[in-house]
């Protein structure tokens, strides 16, 4: 019984790492999509019938396993429909390995369990350990009355039924420290992830996203030969906004123009702070003369925009915008962002709050 014990556990603890890693994307959960729900409850129910291939033969009819563990697994992370679901294709298995008094037993004693845990992860409160151990004895009574049912001689197989409630202490508890193990790491994986492609301050894409967006950006336009332009975009005088308000006031001015900025932008542009008060604009599929024109609305919602500091003062502002665009068909990539930023550099020669390309400024 202690190498049927290992051999559930093992299943359990392999199946769920390939079931996360198959899906660490689409993680089930109660605000999942029902498809989600529904393909996690087909793949919970094989679980289930997979670990009744590898069952405790209690008699000729009569097998203990840990099939309801996927059962409230499911129920626990995703409700009612994947706990279901689970259930139906688990009594099907039950059937496939035999039809007997036995198995009808076992299919109103799934039903009973997706049910039962269905509505215990619904209305009961209490950390997820608390609700975990309901959920495991909850499931282990019902396995327990479907016990006594089958077999004539309780006693004769008593050892048989204390053996699987401990295997089901045991199981269930390191299934739930394995997954939420395996769900912790993953989170913090693509927290970490996220966080090294953001700006910390305005949760716009950095310097470095910045540069792998760019990069795409103008290999896609060689291979689809499609113009590309790009916008670098520097607030003016913002140096005075820190000396005279504080830094405070300054990142809260970022924060405020990253949002505005973000309103302004086409779907597929790619906005980033590439430092300090720099931001770009990456604009694929795009022309010079659209370019401009996106980047005088940039210029005017900037400056008709009140900013509003953390002490109640409200701040105009202006910014100054370079702009430069690429065509594969007759230029070389090489010089698109030395354009733009020399086009920014004569826009703040040229008196700021202005567009400028590299050979014209204007005020749209």
């Amino acid at each position: 019984m202690i190498s049927d014990l290992v051999i559930n556990i093992s299943l359990l603890m392999s199946f769920t790492f390939v079931w996360h890693q198959l899906f660490r994307k689409k993680r089930l959960t109660v605000t999942s999509p029902v498809h989600i729900k529904v393909l996690d409850g087909i793949l919970a129910g094989f679980l289930g019938i997979i670990l009744m291939h590898y069952s405790i033969g209690v008699n000729d009819m009569t097998i203990l396993d840990l099939r309801h563990i996927p059962v409230i697994l499911v129920a626990f992370y995703g409700g009612f429909l994947p706990t279901i679901i689970s259930a139906v294709v688990i009594i099907a298995g039950r059937f496939f390995i035999a039809v007997n008094f036995s198995s009808y037993v076992a299919l109103f004693m799934m039903l009973a369990i997706a049910i039962g845990s269905g509505l215990i992860v619904r209305y009961m409160k209490g950390s997820p350990w608390k609700r975990w151990t309901v959920l495991l004895l909850y499931s282990q009574l019902i396995f327990s009355i479907a016990l006594y049912i089958v077999v004539d001689k309780y006693a004769e197989v008593l050892d048989f039924a204390l053996f699987h409630i401990l295997s089901t202490l045991i199981g269930g508890y390191l299934t739930l420290y394995f997954v939420d193990y395996i769900r912790k790491t993953s989170e913090r994986y693509y927290q970490y992830k996220e966080n090294a492609q953001r700006d910390a301050l305005t949760g716009l894409y950095n310097v470095r996203s910045f540069d792998s967006h760019y990069n795409r950006m103008i290999k896609e336009a060689i291979e689809e030969k499609e113009t590309c332009a790009i916008c670098l975009i520097d607030v003016d005088h913002f140096k005075q906004i820190n000396d005279t308000y504080g830094h405070t006031a300054g990142d809260e001015v970022l924060k405020q123009l990253a949002e505005l900025l973000s309103r302004l932008t086409r779907a597929g542009d790619i906005l980033s702070r590439n430092g300090g008060e720099e931001f770009s604009l990456l604009l694929p599929k795009c022309t010079v003369e659209q370019a401009k024109e996106i980047a005088g609305r940039v210029r005017e919602a900037v400056y008709e925009h009140r900013f509003l500091l953390p002490d109640q003062t409200k701040l105009q502002l202006s910014v100054s915008v370079g702009v430069s665009a690429f065509n594969p068909v007759s230029e070389d990539h090489d010089s698109l962002f030395q354009e733009a930023d020399e086009a920014l550099y004569k826009a703040k020669q040229n008196g700021r709050n202005i567009v400028c390309t590299s050979w014209e400024c204007s005020y749209r």
